[in-house]
């Protein structure tokens, strides 16, 4: 014999299988989409190596602001340039009729270095992937970085004698510079405001070294005190003087890129 269910208990079957089926369907991921692209510099200047990279999607709002955040990429640390980045993101949020724009940022310790200072448009045709450009904000990327004199005019090298590194670090929080001669450990004060930059009461160790390199760390110690400007070329960081005429000249210690990383050169 064969036994029907009561009216109740098809009504009870077909809300379980309507549950079941708003279940399933929560479950299910939403549609998602990406955004890939590069972000170069404008002007080569260093990253540090704590540096954060970060790309946003978003909604451009009234007036060109930024509006509703959709996804975002980030690179921690930075690495150097390019940057690539691909940002997720739902592709219910996108809207017909709205606009939307990529942007750009690298920072460190809280500080803004470099920024995207155009907008960038996607979903209107634009190329795939995105090319960004990111432009230094004012001297910030030169400070929190460890600069190493390179050979200059006012400081010949003589690679017979034992000598340190030399370098200059600009401490973006209170305004000291630290870093050493080619004997000695320094610190002091500094001023930079635009292209102007001056150094004040450098105090050194007094360790003795050969003569010839005590010699080339008071040249040294000397052009410093007399450093009244600054400019960035070809990848290097130029002290001038009062005049303009090239005092030194500092560079950083090269990285490898994420190419010649990922093959082992």
């Amino acid at each position: 014999m064969i036994v029907l269910p009561s009216r109740s208990h098809g009504w009870s079957l077909l809300a379980g299988a309507a549950l079941l089926a708003t279940l399933i369907g929560a479950a299910s991921p939403a549609l998602a989409g990406s955004l890939e692209g590069k972000a170069t510099l404008k002007v080569p200047m260093p990253v540090p190596p704590d540096a954060l990279f970060e790309a946003q999607l978003q909604e451009i709002g009234a007036a060109d602001a930024s509006g509703v955040l959709l996804g975002k990429a980030r690179l921690k640390p930075a690495g150097v340039a390019p940057f690539h980045f691909r940002i997720p993101y739902v592709d219910g949020m996108v809207r017909a009729g709205h606009r939307y724009s990529v942007r750009a940022v690298i920072s460190a310790g809280g500080r803004l270095l470099f920024t995207s200072d155009t907008v960038q448009p996607v979903f209107q045709g634009a190329a795939s992937p995105l090319q960004l450009q990111l432009v230094p904000v004012g001297d910030a990327p030169l400070r929190g970085v460890i600069w190493l004199l390179a050979p200059a005019a006012s400081l010949p090298v003589s690679p017979q004698a034992a000598r340190q590194e030399v370098q200059l670090l600009l401490d973006p929080l209170t305004s000291t510079v630290s870093g050493s001669g080619d004997c000695n450990r320094l610190q002091g004060n500094y001023r930079m405001e635009a292209e102007q930059l001056s150094f004040s009461s450098i105090d050194n160790t007094v360790l003795q070294c050969e003569p010839e390199v005590m010699a080339d760390e008071r040249r040294f110690l000397d052009d410093l005190q007399r450093v009244r400007s600054w400019r960035f070329v070809d990848r290097r960081f130029e002290l001038l003087d009062a005049r303009g005429a090239l005092l030194l000249k500092f560079e950083t210690r090269p990285q490898a890129s994420p190419e010649a990383a990922a093959s082992g050169g």
